[in-house]
């Protein structure tokens, strides 16, 4: 019995081992494919400048959605507040948003992203409600030589049934990547 366990123990251990050594292997290979948006550009069309100091309001739109937004900028503080509305072909033609995410690219007078920050995350919004929105309030933290910003999104959209034929649970995923390396 002693035997049995001794060769247990000394498998569990290898294989732990073999899997701490692949974790470590897909874990490097990994940081090297997802390296962030640092160091990208913002690309020419979506850039909006930041003001240096204040309060401003504006509107992004592209053809999912549309983002009204306010933001007071001092120093390196930014406080952004908005709501986001799905485009009338996503609600027309969909009853969810399975699920959105929306992020805030910062960039120098170049269009060098600097940072990027998360602003909303919404799962399983009903577009056939009355509050088909997402809204968000962030405080953020940004570098002193920011000059511009883009919005950058993900989301996918359903019709909410389930099969893929005449009978609905069909999707879209739907995103914003205005970024070139």
């Amino acid at each position: 019995m002693t035997k049995n366990i001794r060769i247990s123990a000394r498998s569990l251990m290898t294989f732990l081992l073999i899997a701490a050594i692949t974790s470590a292997f897909i874990g490097c290979g990994a940081a090297v494919l997802t390296h962030g948006y640092t160091g990208g550009k913002i690309r020419t069309g979506y850039q909006i400048p930041l003001m240096p100091d204040g309060e401003q309001t504006g509107a992004y739109r592209s053809d999912d959605l549309s983002v009204h937004y306010r933001y007071v900028r001092k120093g390196d503080e930014l406080s952004m507040a908005g709501t986001v509305r799905f485009g009338s072909g996503t609600q027309f033609n969909f009853n969810y948003v399975d699920y959105f995410n929306l992020s805030l690219l910062v960039g120098d007078s170049q269009g060098t992203i600097l940072a990027n920050h998360a602003l909303a995350s919404a799962s399983w919004v009903n577009l056939t409600g009355a509050n088909s929105q997402v809204n968000f309030s962030k405080n953020l933290r940004i570098p002193p030589d920011a000059a511009v910003m883009a919005f950058t999104y993900t989301g996918q959209a359903s019709e909410g049934g389930s099969g893929g034929d005449e009978e609905g649970g069909g999707n879209i995923q739907f995103w914003e990547y205005p970024i070139s390396r």
